[in-house]
């Protein structure tokens, strides 16, 4: 009987928990915030948390995997872009098109033409670029974490870009 009361218990259990929904953890501005300040006070060597540790170790590896993403695809627009300008000197293909994928290029990627190709951040700096971008711009704290960091190494590197 008492088997049977645990077994009836553990299904009932695993039904429950099958049946709640997944809910994804908030990626906003505020989780950036926190853990930014999370990860300056474990580099003042103050004493934490393990969840402070986990949430100040978790920032900093999505914003350097969100520059390392951004470096990838700068690095490769400026690999299209040579290959377009190499393309205008074949004469079998058509150059509205190439005109219209050479436009396309910084739209797409729109740190292509800043110093961001020269002169990418580490993952220390960029962590102090979006923590200055956030305090600067508080009404993106609502927004998704990948957005505001785009757009904190945006505005970092072309100086007129606006949130």
């Amino acid at each position: 009987m008492r088997a049977l009361a645990a077994i009836l218990t553990c299904l009932t259990y695993s039904a429950a928990t099958w049946g709640s929904p997944w809910l994804p953890p908030v990626r906003d501005g505020v989780w950036l915030q926190n853990g930014i300040h999370q990860q300056q006070r474990w580099n003042a060597h103050e004493t934490l948390s393990d969840k402070d540790i986990n949430d100040a170790t978790l920032v900093t590896s999505y914003v350097c995997g969100v520059v390392d993403f951004e470096k990838e695809l700068v690095q490769r627009a400026a690999q299209l872009s040579d290959a377009l300008q190499e393309g205008k000197k074949k004469k079998h293909l058509d150059p509205r098109m190439l005109e219209g994928m050479t436009q396309a290029v910084p739209i797409l990627v729109p740190l292509l033409k800043s110093d961001f190709t020269t002169d990418a951040p580490s993952c220390d700096k960029a962590l102090v670029i979006v923590r200055d971008y956030l305090a600067k711009y508080p009404e993106m704290l609502d927004k998704n974490a990948d957005a505001i960091v785009e757009k904190a190494l945006l505005a970092n590197y072309n100086q007129s870009a606006d949130p």
